[in-house]
């Protein structure tokens, strides 16, 4: 299935963005469950000061809105094994009233639609249980967007209640997952209840181990040679 990955470059706003989808497959038999979209593009979440300040800076659901008119425009060609794709997503997006508006617009005015979307949010941003996070996760969710958490630096949200039914796919550390226990029970947790585990840079050859544990899914795949 290495067809699947794919480097795509396009323009918006004149200036050229650098996309690369990373096949999201089965660990054991390659199915595919759809990509990841590595971006060249960060959000800057910084303050301003002097004759910056004054400047008209990019809001993070506008600067969000704009990523998925790029991916948009970039998979619009892509079969159905691409799909759907998640996208990084930047923290501040959670606390911008204008990030499932914004970003609703934006996919309306592509040929993909909401649901072939998956908006991939940091650990950290949930780890407190922060309500207004769950309530703007809840805005995506009812606009038909999908919502993954990426859990490999940290793996403190809990998976539970209103927030556990929200979240679509974890991606974790394959390596890390190999060595900790509270790793691996998090794993078979949100897999039982019906949350996509992808491990990252995992091995083919421990496709078996991750299956048992309720990780089916693997990025970023390696193989011994």
């Amino acid at each position: 299935m290495r067809e699947l990955l794919q480097t795509k470059v396009v323009a918006h706003s004149g200036q050229k963005v650098h996309l690369r989808f990373q096949p999201v497959m089965h660990v054991l038999d390659g199915t595919s469950f759809g990509t990841v979209c590595e971006m060249s593009k960060r959000y800057e979440e910084k303050a301003a000061f002097g004759p910056a300040a004054s400047q008209s800076a990019t809001g993070p659901a506008k600067w969000l809105a704009d990523r998925l008119l790029e991916v948009a425009s970039a998979a619009h060609t892509f079969d159905n094994r691409m799909r759907p794709i998640i996208v990084p997503a930047p923290a501040a997006a959670l606390g911008d009233d204008n990030t499932a508006v914004g970003c609703d617009a934006a996919i309306r005015r592509t040929t993909l639609c909401q649901q072939e979307i998956s908006l991939e949010f940091q650990d950290s941003v949930f780890a407190d249980g922060r309500t207004d996070a769950i309530h703007s996760v809840a805005s995506l969710r009812k606009r038909g967007f999908r919502v993954s958490i990426d859990m490999r630096k940290s793996w403190q949200t809990q998976l539970r209640d209103g927030l556990g039914l929200m979240i679509d796919s974890i991606r974790v550390d394959a390596r890390e997952l190999q060595i900790n226990e509270e790793l691996m029970d998090l794993c078979e947790s949100a897999s039982a209840a019906g949350i996509l585990v992808i491990a990252d840079k995992a091995n083919w050859r421990d496709g078996a181990f991750f299956d048992s544990l309720g990780v089916q899914a693997g990025v970023r795949m390696r193989t011994d040679c």
